[in-house]
This record gives C-alpha cells, structure tokens and sequence, in this order.
C-alpha cells in the first residue's frame, strides 16, 4: 500500500465520520437504529512493497534462504503462493502449496541454486497480489592450479586447544618400554645372547638422540607377583609384610645397582615422568590361574571370593594397590624408580575373556569385566600412598562402536562408562589399523578415528559434565596377512607410517588425550612363538637382528624400521600456530620455537597431492635456512626416509601417497606469535540419533561463546550401510549450510586393492560461517533415507584475534 493510498483511505473515513456526527446533531429522529451502528472497516489484502535481496556467488547445488521479509499493511488473512521454489511463514516448514499469511507474518524463500557456474535461478513469492522475485546466482568458476592444496600457516598466530598451546613430546612421542626394559640389554636370554650394534649406550642413544619418553610397562608388576607371598592368614591375597620387603629391596637395586641396565636406567629418570602401568587377564583375572613363585613357595591363586564384604576382584585389586604403594619412589627423596601416574586395571580384558570365549562354558559377561574394574579401583585407592595414582580402562582392543548398528556400543562400550565411568579418571583404548583383514582394509585412521574419539568424548560429557580424558595406550597396524611371517619391511612400513598419520590426528585434541603409546617394544623376545615347527619372532619392535634384514649370519641388534617414526619427529617442538589445509585429505600442524618454525604435513590420499605452501605472519624476517623430512613408500611398499635441505621454498610441493613430511623454516631472527586463534569444542545436548527419512534431526548447542571473529566447523558423527547418504540437509540457526562430500582419508568402503570396512563409521565436517553462531544454537540435519545414526554431534570454534585471510 503505497503513501498515497493511505491518505485517500484516511480522507474518505474522515468524510464518512463527518456526515455521521452531522446528522446525530440535526436529531435523525425517523432513523433506525442501525444508524447509531458504526461502518465497518473494509478488508485490505494489499500488503506494502517487500523486498527480496539477490544473491550472488553461491555455491552449486545448494539449497538457498532469503532474508526474512515481514508481511504488514493488510488487515486480514491473505493469499500467499510461489513458483520457482519454497516458503516458510514464521519459522515453520517449507512447502510450495498455496496458502494464507497475516499482518506482521515473517517469510522466508528457498530455492535450489544452479549445479552450473555463474547460472542464476530464481523463485517469484506471490502475497496479495504483491510479487517480488528471489534471484540466486552461483559462483565463478574457480581455476585451480592443478588441483594444488592450498595450506597458509599464520606463523604469528598463537593456535591454543582447550587451554594447551605447546607441542608435549612427553605425551605423543614415546615408546611402549620402560628404563628398566630388558630388551635394552644385549649378550643376554633377552637379546638370543646377541650385541646390540650400539652395545651398553642403546638405550641412551634412542632416548636422548631422538628425543623420545617412556610410555608403558604392563610386565613387571607381574614379574614382582612371582617375588611375593600368599598372606599365610588369608588365602588367595597377596602378603602385605612380604609386599613391602620386596618393594624395599627392588627400590634400593634400582638406586644403587652398579650394572649398566641401573646406571643407564638412572640417567634417563626424566623420561619416565607420566607412565603407565597395569595387568593383563593372567593371573589378575580370578579363574584359577597360577602364580608359581620362584622363591620356592607353593603355587597359588588370587582368591575368587564374591560377597557383599568381599566383591569378586578384590585380592586382585589388594595386590596392585601394594605393588604401586610399594615399588616405586613415593616422594622425591625416596629410593626407587618414578611412579607410574596412570594405572589401567587390565589390558584387553574382553578380547580374552568375552570375544573368544562365546559359547564357551568360561565365557564372561561384559557387566561382571567392568564391575571388577570398580572393585580393584577402590582397592587401590584404600591406599593413601596411592592418591596420585589415576585409575582407568577398560583398555578397548577394538573399539567398534558402530557393529551391528550400535549394539556393541550398547552392550559394551556405554555398559562401562555407565557402570564404571564414574570411578574411571580415564578411558583407555587401542587404535590399530588393519591394512590386510579378511580380505578387506579396514583402517582406523581418517574419518573412522575422528568418530570414534567424538562419541567417546560427546558421551562422557553428557554423562559426567565434563569429557572424560582419553588414555591411547596402543596405536599401530595390524598386518593379518604378514602376522606368521618372518620379518619383512614392508609389514614395518604398514605399521610405522600407520603410527605417524594417526599421531598427526591425536595431536588436535591434546586437552583431551592423556598421553599415545605407539606399540613399538624394544625386542619383544617374550613375544616369540612356535609355529609349524619354526620360531618366529614378534611382528612389532624397534630392534631386529642383521640377519632379518640382508640373509646374512650376522645376529648383532639394530634397528628396524619402526625408528623412521622417531627421526621423523625428532626435532619438532614449540608453541602451537595456526594452519590450515583447503583439502580435508592433507593435515597439517605448525610449531614455532624461537627462530624456527616446524610444518607438519601429512596426506590420507591413496595417491600423491601437489601443495603450495602459504608460510604468513613473518614480514621482513629474512627465511635463512629450509630443510625437510619425509616418511612415506617406496615402490615396493616398504617405508623410506627422506632428510633433505633446500635453498628455497618451491612453488608446489609434492607429498607423496600416505606420507607425512615434516618442513622446517629457520628465520633470520625470532618469530613473534603475537595473534592468537583460540579453539574450543561444543557438544550438542543429544547424541546417537537415529535416521529416518525426511526427518529433521534437531541439535542444540548451548553457551557458545563468539568472538567477534573466527571459524567454525560441525562435526556430525555417522554410522550407516555403504548404501545410504552421507549429504544431510542441515541448517544452523536456520540458515542451510553446505555440505561436503569429502571425508578424511578413505571412504571406508573400498580401499587401495580390497574392499574397505562393513559399513561407514566417521565423521563429516562441515564449515559454518562464523557470523552465524550464537549464544544458543539450534542445527537441523535431515536425510533423505532411513537407517543408521547420527552418533555424535560437536561444533568446533575457533576464535581469532584479527580476521583470517585463507587462500
């Protein structure tokens, strides 16, 4: 209604009032009266003029919203109706069929944008009579040179995840041994009475050379088992006087043992600072199992007593409570080698005790595994010496949470944290790859890995308030089809550069994990085993014998290819800076130290991808020196490391198929990190929602804090058949965002030469612009087809100090 019709509308009412008051005063003593009744107002369905802005550069094949246009200037209910697209009044769904709208309605349009460049589509809302069109015109199309990844590295922005803003080599570069290792021996039982190429110094020269911390130790606990007493009062519990001699005595070897295994062990005290300990099922797990001591005693048994006084594990728990109290240094002057600061109650215990038992008569139930968990939980912690001690499990050797649509998260993975979640300090897990498993490859690494940390994360957030921190206690490779043969390189490089690109993923959530253990023993000669008549050593160890390698004679101890994992991070430390990569497929990482800059830069692809480099945030610091390592294939698929130094950045760079090259820039001067991206994780209220067709999954993700600038991305966890979509529909706050197609790493059905995974189990990660957040956000996602789940939801923000300029 235009300014001009309302003032005809208010003259002619004027006139009309006028006439009435006119006649009342001159009497109208012959009306009715219907004359003292006033006129009723006429309807009016012509709305003002409304205005749909257009929309340029948008994405292909994109499902486009408008602006909100408020309805006003009418009176009563009016027709509304579109062509060329969908509407929605006052927030409700979109349709295309006719309808009615009132004064003050809001309205939003929707079309689909054009799966071709610069095409413009268009929607005509019609309301009243009123018609406004919605033009939508998509992008240029891009030239990309080559298909080059694009990766910026903002060397003057400090990039800080939870808090934590520095690289821990403590925490991820470590290795599953402890000081006292006997595999760092030589000329010994432990090492085939064979030297070591580096002799006594072996140990020494990996830690220190390479900068590597000790991370786990689950065999002396039961070597010192075999060194105590039954309690003679109390039968299947371990002698508590007897416990303490035998500690006392292994705590004053260790400080003053004159052998180069002490002498060496001490000298490499620093490195032991956060380790881990714990069982495995035998003898631990109360079935009879014998403990045969070697000081002559009778064998016997922990007790499998199950009573309301004596829960079923509690001698177990009694044992381990003395061990920690007991073998180790309980404060800075005390004798004795570092306490452990973690402590999982058992290693694997379901793949021993449920999974190869079923059918069995000894199979075990899941409930009754975490229920002793408790048990030995609180034994240990009736010890006060043991206060420091963080107690978790149930160390998952295949955490598959999406087997049979879930039920094995149900009844087993969600059983533990519901059952002993609360007395846990940690979860603890085991990632390996499996490049080789009946006839598929099934790898952990990629979109798999992220969805597994997210529900696990996601869950124990709703349930405690808070994530429960992560304990990797084991990451590597599993090579089915290598696991009875004699050494070979090439199962060493499935395993090694499996290590190197999942470590690359750990390291974005260094908040949440506690600490990563590669499973790289030293020799593993406890692992060696008879089969078909012939001996075979352990698959995994960072040392092998000459004669491994080349045929030869020569038995002497070097090292096998696992060391490439070490050389490669050898260096690498600082604080954390900010880096992307436009390629989901390639991640990266950035440290600066000092002068030094550390680009981390690893490629999920099965083929090689070309990257240009975008090195930012160091004007007029004049780049000295470039130099680079690189683990990656050879042609023959074993593994090769690369160590090179160039006189210049070159334009692109070449990272080879599932290679990580780590790139260091030596700059003239010291790098000043004076911005600052700060990252924080959100989960949603809900979690493991089912999918069902054209039905809106609705998220809710409450006090998000906004800076004025940054990036945000959704990650929404899914399990589903190979079959169904992963593109939902999903909207933030309203607003369609677009999706991708690509996830990290393989899609999980088809790998490089076999079939992939049952079914898809991973993440999507979807980009959200930053200005659409709010306090209160609410994400819709909406699938086309049924089955599955969306199993975790997390949205990912990252707060910066100055806007960000990505290439």
């Amino acid at each position: 209604m235009t300014l001009i019709d309302r003032k005809m509308k208010f003259s002619l009412a004027a006139i009309c009032i006028a006439s009435a008051l006119n006649l009342t005063a001159c009497g109208g003593s012959g009306g009715s009266d219907d004359a003292n009744t006033p006129e009723e107002t006429a309807k009016d369905t012509t709305p003002n003029n409304f205005t749909l802005t257009a929309i340029d550069d948008a994405t292909l094949n994109t499902q486009i919203n408008s602006n909100t246009v408020t309805v006003s200037g009418i009176n009563t209910a009016t027709p509304i109706s579109i062509e060329g697209g969908e509407y929605a009044v006052n927030g409700g769904e979109f349709t295309q069929s006719e309808g009615q709208v009132n004064n003050q309605d809001s309205v939003v349009v929707r079309l689909q944008s054009s799966s071709t460049f610069l095409t413009e589509n268009s929607a005509t809302l019609s309301i009243g009579g009123v018609t406004q069109t919605f033009t939508v015109t998509t992008l240029a199309e891009q030239i990309i040179d080559d298909g080059v990844v694009q990766v910026d590295v903002n060397l003057n922005m400090k990039h800080s995840v939870g808090g934590i803003e520095t690289l821990d080599r403590q925490k991820y570069i470590t290795i599953h041994a402890n000081n006292l290792e006997n595999g760092w021996g030589q000329n010994d039982v432990h090492s085939l009475d064979a030297p070591n190429e580096l002799g006594e110094d072996l140990m020494l020269d990996f830690m220190r050379g390479y900068d590597v911390y000790f991370g786990r130790d689950t065999g002396s606990i039961g070597w010192n088992l075999r060194n105590v007493s039954q309690d003679a009062t109390k039968p299947g519990f371990v002698d508590e006087t007897s416990a303490s001699q035998r500690g006392g005595d292994v705590k004053w070897i260790y400080d003053n043992g004159t052998s180069y295994k002490n002498v060496n062990a001490r000298l490499v005290e620093d490195r032991m600072q956060d380790m881990i300990a714990g069982g495995q099922q035998h003898p631990y797990w109360p079935e009879g199992t014998l403990i045969k001591p070697v000081n002559g005693d009778p064998d016997w048994a922990f007790s499998q007593t199950d009573t309301a006084q004596e829960p079923f594990g509690t001698a177990t728990g009694h044992y381990m409570s003395q061990f920690l109290a007991n073998f180790f240094a309980q404060s800075e002057t005390d004798m004795g080698q570092t306490k452990p600061t973690y402590f999982e109650v058992m290693n694997e215990p379901l793949y021993d005790l449920t999974t190869d038992r079923e059918g069995q008569a000894n199979y075990v139930e899941p409930l009754k595994v975490f229920e002793f968990h408790n048990t030995v939980a609180a034994e240990i912690r009736k010890e006060s010496k043991n206060d420091d001690i963080m107690i978790g499990g149930y160390t998952i050797a295949f955490p598959d949470f999406d087997k049979n649509n879930f039920q094995r998260w149900e009844e087993r993975d969600k059983l533990f944290i519901d059952t002993a979640g609360e007395n846990m300090d940690f979860i603890s897990i085991h990632l390996y790859d499996f490049p080789t498993f009946q006839n598929s490859e099934r790898y952990r690494r990629g979109s798999n890995l992220e969805a597994t940390l997210d529900m696990l994360e996601h869950y124990t957030y709703l349930k405690f308030g808070q994530v429960k921190p992560i304990l990797i206690s084991e990451v590597g490779s599993s090579v089915h089809a290598r696991v009875n043969e004699d050494w070979t390189p090439q199962r060493d490089a499935e395993k090694v550069l499996s290590i190197t690109t999942m470590n690359t993923q750990f390291l974005e959530r260094p908040n949440n994990i506690l600490k990563v253990i590669p499973f790289i023993p030293v020799k593993a000669e406890w692992g060696r085993r008879e089969v078909n008549g012939k001996s075979i050593a352990y698959s995994s160890r960072l040392m092998v014998q000459k004669k491994e390698r080349d045929g030869s004679n020569d038995d002497t101890w070097v090292y096998s290819d696992h060391v490439n994992f070490y050389k490669l991070w050898s260096q690498v430390t600082g604080t954390r800076v900010d880096s992307y990569s436009d390629e989901i497929d390639v991640l990266t990482d950035s440290y600066v130290d000092g002068n030094q800059a550390y680009i981390v830069l690893t490629n999920l692809e099965f083929e090689d991808v070309k990257i240009n480099l975008n090195a930012l945030g160091v004007d007029g610091n004049t780049l000295d020196s470039i130099s680079y390592k690189e683990l990656s294939y050879t042609a023959n698929n074993e593994s090769q490391f690369i160590e090179e130094t160039l006189t210049e950045l070159p334009e692109a760079l070449t990272l080879p198929a599932e290679a990580t090259t780590i790139i260091r820039l030596e700059y003239a001067n010291n790098i000043e990190v004076t911005e600052s991206n700060t990252e924080k994780r959100y989960y949603a209220t809900t979690y493991q929602q089912a999918i069902n067709a054209n039905q809106a999954i609705n998220f809710t993700f409450d006090d998000v804090s906004v800076n004025a600038q940054g990036e945000a991305v959704l990650r929404l966890g899914l399990g589903r058949d190979h079959d169904k979509s992963l593109s939902p529909v999903v909207a933030v706050n309203g607003n369609l965002v677009s999706v991708p197609s690509d996830v990290k790493g393989y899609d999980q059905k088809q790998g490089k030469t076999a079939t992939g995974r049952p079914n898809f189990f991973g993440v999507i990660e979807i980009p959200v612009p930053y200005d659409q957040l709010q306090a209160s956000n609410t994400v819709t996602v909406e699938f086309s087809d049924t089955g599955g789940f969306v199993s975790s939801a997390v949205l990912q923000v990252f707060s910066t100090s100055v806007e960000l300029s990505r290439h």
